[in-house]
């Protein structure tokens, strides 16, 4: 069995943080709990819980906070990392379904689709949407869901995965950086709980992004 790690990104997630760590410590060898300066217990909170918690002092973003996760990862020789939102909208009992197809099928990364419909705030699944169609146009990127917080990874490809962008924006680069370098990549759709409609990426964040993924087909 490959050696397994769950990197969570938080800020003031103390509300579920906990019962996210202790449910996900029952399938992968450890929990990476990566406080991005946050302002309420989440630290402490991700300690008592049993993850391996490292903290900001200040906030850096998600992105920042990830690459912390990945840093610390690689140093306890991880083999998968797995990448999961900690606010409780991602179901960590999905952790096995991202794992085995690494595992057992050769897959270099697992991306989870969010399936939307009437659950997904209109403006979030619409959102998501024109990302997919641009990423499509410009990349030839098949993936429903290229911003998804919720995707695992072997770590020995990183280094092509290695995005630049900041904040939220990281998820997105890593699926098309995945698509550029041929990575044999996979996407299952996941159910996702939503808490609250306008957490997250705001609509200006959105068009940024859609722009930054024109930008892209330049750069990258």
């Amino acid at each position: 069995m490959m050696k397994t790690a769950l990197i969570l990104p938080i800020y003031n997630e103390s509300k579920y943080i906990g019962n996210v760590i202790q449910e996900a410590k029952s399938y992968v060898d450890v929990v990476i709990a990566v406080d991005d300066g946050s302002q309420d217990a989440s630290y402490e909170i991700s300690k008592k819980a049993g993850a391996l918690a490292l903290h900001h002092t200040i906030n850096l973003g998600k992105s920042a906070a990830l690459k912390t996760g990945v840093t610390a990862a690689l140093k306890l020789g991880i083999e998968i990392i797995i990448f999961m939102d900690s606010d409780g909208q991602h179901l960590p009992k999905d952790l096995p379904r991202f794992i085995e197809p690494i595992e057992k099928e050769g897959y270099d990364m697992i991306i989870g689709a969010r399936k939307g419909g009437q659950k997904m705030p209109f403006l979030r699944k619409w959102g998501n949407k024109m990302l997919e169609w641009a990423a499509f146009f410009l990349f030839k990127c098949a993936f429903n869901d290229i911003q998804s917080g919720y995707r695992a990874f072997r770590a020995n490809v990183y280094p092509q995965l290695d995005w630049k962008a900041e904040s939220y924006y990281a998820d997105a680069e890593m699926t098309i950086r995945a698509v550029k370098y041929h990575l044999k990549c996979k996407q299952i759709f996941i159910d996702t709980i939503y808490y609250d409609d306008f957490k997250g990426m705001t609509v200006v964040d959105g068009l940024n992004l859609l722009f930054q993924i024109f930008i892209w087909r330049f750069i990258l």
